[in-house]
């Protein structure tokens, strides 16, 4: 019998496995949680700075304290979704999302900005932490890369729908246009939380069905329910110290890049509006499928080896920001190579949360390492506004993001994977 059909129904499969179902719906999950609410500020940001004549120290704030919602909620994110159900937190979080989204389109100041930003992260958080371990309960160990995959694909989609439509809008609506952004964006996310309601469901079997890629006894094993883990509980899990430094690294060296990238090649390139939304969207477009087959690889041949790999890409593309090139293949270069990999280790290290540990327990380990995580993007946009308010230049942030990531390369090289896949 083929694993991940049903075995309660003697005689009948189902055509398509609702684990595809519950796929789709995560990517639009994902797209809303990060790709709208949280990459879309890189987009509008220069439009939002320009009107309310803030300084790069600000914006750098204003973007750490979103950054800092979703540190502080990333912990409790994925212990509630572990008792609650993932379900319940990624629509409530969503619907939380989309109303903080718009709020920001009604801000006139640093400080109004930062307390909606700071909200918008803490739901953020919510849901993409659970929709993240939503997957371990719904893919075999041997299908989660994939999985995870396609999910932070989601954020590659949204970041290639603002690059088209913030320069749009700012354009119909001139020094108007970063409020109407604020509020589509927004409304689109609450949207997407009223779907997710309707369509998510927390284990397969609420549908009578196994988990993808699993035979029965396998996924009686990892629904045995238990307990709600405490953080010594998780850290004494092997690998989860390693993962968390590595997720640390990654979150704050790429996160200077995708707040300040628009920014950076409309007032130090001298790119228009128009081009620069271009280069975004095309980071965009790229990272939807990269993220896919980066899970497919990590699947294949190991999530370390797949990570140290990554890593390195990225190491390369903030390098190459360093020598400001203005024309020609080499301005895109950089965003092409981050596209490639920019969401890819989300990804990964959500995979990774369920190789060492449970579908019952990989919720809560994944809000653990995000949590870890989260203080990294805090950390970067604040260094990255401050270095730019005081050179004049985003040189020694890109350069510092070039550490980072190497650093999380040799984290990377230390992570031992000892269940379900390829070390």
């Amino acid at each position: 019998m083929e694993p991940g059909r049903s075995q309660f129904k003697a005689g009948r499969f189902a055509s398509i496995h609702y684990g595809w179902t519950i796929l789709v719906m995560g990517i639009f999950v994902v797209a809303g949680a990060l790709g709208l609410a949280r990459f879309g500020y890189g987009m509008i940001l220069p439009s939002m700075q320009q009107s309310l004549n803030l300084t790069h120290n600000q914006t750098g704030f204003i973007a750490s304290a979103n950054m800092f919602g979703y540190f502080i909620s990333a912990l409790i994110a994925g212990l509630l979704a572990t008792r609650f159900g993932p379900r319940a937190i990624i629509a409530i979080a969503l619907l939380w999302t989309g109303l903080t989204m718009i709020l920001t389109g009604l801000v006139h100041g640093p400080y109004q900005a930062a307390l909606t930003r700071f909200l918008t992260g803490v739901g953020s958080a919510g849901s993409n932490v659970s929709v993240m371990g939503l997957a371990s309960a719904w893919f075999a160990p041997t299908r989660r890369g994939m999985a995870t995959g396609f999910l932070v694909g989601g954020s590659g989609l949204a970041i290639a729908f603002t690059g088209w439509v913030v320069p749009y809008v700012n354009e119909a609506f001139q020094e108007a246009g970063w409020r109407y952004n604020w509020f589509i964006l927004g409304g689109i996310v609450i949207l997407v939380g009223i779907a997710s309601w309707l369509v998510l469901r927390n284990h397969p079997s609420e549908k009578n069905l196994m988990p993808i890629g699993v035979g029965f006894k396998m996924a009686q094993e990892e629904t045995t329910t238990s307990n709600p883990p405490g953080v010594k509980d998780l850290l004494r899990i092997n690998g989860v110290p390693w993962l968390a430094a590595l997720y640390f690294c990654f979150g704050f060296s790429y996160i200077i890049t995708a707040t300040f990238l628009v920014t950076f090649l409309i007032n130090e390139i001298k790119c228009t509006e128009e081009l620069a939304g271009s280069i975004w969207g095309t980071v965009g477009m790229l990272s939807i499928g990269s993220c896919v087959v980066w899970g497919i690889l990590s699947d294949k041949f190991g999530r370390r080896s797949i990570l140290i790999t990554v890593f390195l890409v990225q190491a390369l593309c903030y390098t190459l920001l360093l020598f400001k090139f203005s024309t020609g293949f080499l301005l895109w270069l950089p965003a092409i190579l981050y596209g490639l990999t920019a969401w890819s280790i989300p990804g990964l290290a959500a995979s990774c949360c369920g190789d060492i540990s449970d579908a019952k327990r990989a919720p809560a380990v994944l809000g653990l390492i995000t949590f870890v995580f989260g203080f990294g993007q805090v950390l970067g946009p604040i260094i990255a506004g401050y270095v730019k308010e005081h050179t004049s230049s985003f040189t020694g942030a890109f350069l510092l993001a070039a550490v980072l990531a190497a650093l999380g390369a040799f984290f990377s090289s230390r992570l031992i994977i000892t269940k379900g896949v390829r070390k």
